[in-house]
């Protein structure tokens, strides 16, 4: 949620908090892929890490802008590293994520729910 108003002539907006545990869950022609997330928010600074299980843990690095978040998340691969990267717009509890090519995962949505 977004918050807007004036405090004398001073314009007032208040930043959403996206700092927390989130379940994910990405939704391709190759099916469901839920994945656990764990955010860090530093102002617009976006950070943390997505476990997307045996034992795979990957670092986050992005940013927020109002109730936009945008970042990537870096895939291992012998062929070479995979960026896989994420849009999306957080309202309430839910981050729902814009269409997007998820490396071998393949195309398709996404949402996060907070925990």
């Amino acid at each position: 949620m977004m918050v807007v108003g004036t405090v004398g002539s001073l314009l007032v907006q208040s930043q959403v908090i996206v700092t927390g545990d989130w379940d994910m869950r990405l939704t391709t022609q190759t099916g469901v892929t839920t994945w656990h997330a764990r955010f860090e928010q530093d102002g617009q600074t976006l950070g943390g890490e997505i476990d997307l299980g045996d034992n795979e843990v990957l670092a986050v690095d992005g940013t927020v802008d109002g109730s936009m978040l945008k970042f990537v998340i870096i895939v291992p691969d012998l062929d070479g590293d995979q960026p896989i990267n994420f849009e999306g717009e957080l309202v309430g509890d839910t981050i729902t994520g814009a269409e997007g090519k998820f490396s071998w995962y393949g195309t398709g949505a996404w949402v996060a729910s907070r925990k």
